[in-house]
């Protein structure tokens, strides 16, 4: 029995074609920028919008939920201390399934410890 061979066709790349569909796409790019902003110009007199509304409240320190600040020291200090706090004592997450949350401390030991041969 014979054995058949298969020849592999060589790679051929259209760069050509590609290099001028990547142009093509950044020149309708081009005309559509320059459109959109004739249409802007042309309905509003400038390409920026004056018709979005002011926050009312910009400035302020609470915003609904949102604090304003970034970085306000004694409002992250008391998230951090709840978050300590939480993270260092033991309760009942769920009592009847029997779940409970233990301080991180000992959790990692009892971990650590599974670990070991």
């Amino acid at each position: 029995m014979t054995e058949k061979k298969f020849l592999q066709e060589p790679d051929r790349v259209p760069a050509r074609r590609i290099a001028t569909l990547g142009l093509a796409g950044l020149l309708v790019f081009g005309v559509g920028a320059l459109g959109s902003t004739a249409v802007q110009r042309s309905a509003t007199g400038s390409v920026r919008s004056d018709t979005a509304p002011r926050p009312e409240l910009a400035g302020q320190r609470e915003v609904a939920m949102v604090y304003q600040p970034r970085f306000d020291r004694s409002l992250a200090a008391v998230h951090d201390d709840e978050a300590r706090r939480r993270l260092s004592s033991a309760a009942w997450v769920d009592r009847d399934a029997g779940v409970v949350r233990i301080p991180i401390e000992e959790a990692m030991e009892i971990m650590a410890h599974r670990a070991e041969p």
